[in-house]
């Protein structure tokens, strides 16, 4: 699934690959087609990579952070669409095929589909809750403030998706 990162109409500057089940072959085309940017392959997904999504808030070098699955398939312009609709903002995120109408809440969201301020996601507690973590953090980034952007109505981000 992480192939399509190859052909993203902007190129991402770091990129953080939560592993769960993607061949080695896959992670290595990766890597040399990303020669020049900061490449992190976080495994051992025990918690659905929520600690590994906790740990990564203080690697990030970007001023903005998203994060990509490797069972999660991405539209060729989402990073473009995500940075687009971000500026200005703190965070935004996409709709999704799982659950077409989620809102930027507890629940309704993973970290696939959104993009935040680092400097935000880094202030705001990771809470290590079970399969709900993402949405708890979408929850506490909001009640801390976050300028939230208009959700990108268009479906960029195919959760669990299966080729």
């Amino acid at each position: 699934m992480l192939g399509n990162l190859m052909y993203q109409t902007r190129k991402p500057d770091q990129i953080f690959v939560l592993v769960s089940d993607t061949p080695a072959p896959e992670l290595a085309r990766l890597r040399e087609h990303f020669p020049d940017i900061s490449f992190h392959v976080r495994e051992n997904l025990d918690d659905f990579g929520h600690k590994k999504r906790h740990e990564s808030r203080f690697i990030a070098t970007g001023d903005y952070m998203g994060f990509f699955n490797d069972d999660d398939q991405y539209e060729l312009d989402y990073v473009e669409k995500m940075m687009d609709a971000v500026d200005g903002y703190d965070a935004a995120y996409c709709a999704w095929n799982r659950f077409p109408n989620c809102e930027f809440r507890f629940g309704s969201s993973t970290s696939g589909n959104y993009i935040i301020r680092t400097a935000l996601a880094r202030a705001v507690d990771y809470r290590l809750e079970g399969y709900n973590s993402d949405g708890y953090f979408i929850d506490d980034l909001v009640k801390a403030g976050a300028a939230v952007a208009p959700k990108v109505e268009k479906v960029l981000y195919y959760h669990n998706h299966q080729a």
